[in-house]
């Protein structure tokens, strides 16, 4: 979905959509768990975030009609990767309001990424963000980060950045 997104508003868009359909499909599952087994559990997961996703990619639709076109189909993708994640084990136990935190945080942290990668890519590839010229009377935007190879070399970037961030704090800590 990095790859398709190609504006930080249609990033924006699939991230909450993500959020929306990851996060409402644990819930249900969760609330359904007396009903299924640790082996429907995940299919629900997906058949559900799925459906959600639907639901969510009508009502943007009506708004955005033109970015929905181009990522819609991509859409149900990155949900149903998101909502198998985690382990049914942890959804059947908890309860469904912790599912929705906890749901809701790893849906966002994908939406995070996402959007981060949009945002460079159209900073970095067309000169803009949200569509306003940020640069371009100035210097030239770099064509290859608007490709997929360019937003893969963002979110690797991105990657290489969170966990050089990490190591640094993880070794503060030790001292």
């Amino acid at each position: 979905l990095t790859a398709i997104c190609s504006t930080a508003l249609s990033s924006l868009i699939a991230g909450i959509t993500v959020i929306f359909a990851v996060s409402l499909s644990w819930v249900v599952v969760s609330a359904l768990k007396q009903f299924l087994t640790s082996k429907t559990a995940a299919f629900a997961r997906i058949v559900i975030a799925v459906g959600l996703v639907g639901i969510a990619t009508m009502l943007f639709s009506i708004i955005f009609k033109d970015i929905i076109e181009s990522i819609g189909i991509y859409l149900p993708l990155i949900s149903m990767t998101t909502a198998v994640l985690v382990s049914v084990d942890d959804i059947m136990v908890e309860k469904p309001l912790n599912v929705l935190l906890f749901g809701s945080v790893i849906s966002s942290v994908a939406a995070g990424f996402l959007f981060m990668v949009g945002f460079l890519k159209e900073f970095l590839g067309m000169g803009s963000i949200f569509g306003l010229d940020i640069y371009t009377k100035i210097f030239t935007p770099v064509e290859f980060f608007k490709t997929p190879a360019g937003a893969l070399l963002i979110g690797a970037a991105l990657t290489v950045l969170y966990n050089t961030l990490v190591k640094f704090t993880e070794k503060r800590g030790a001292k």
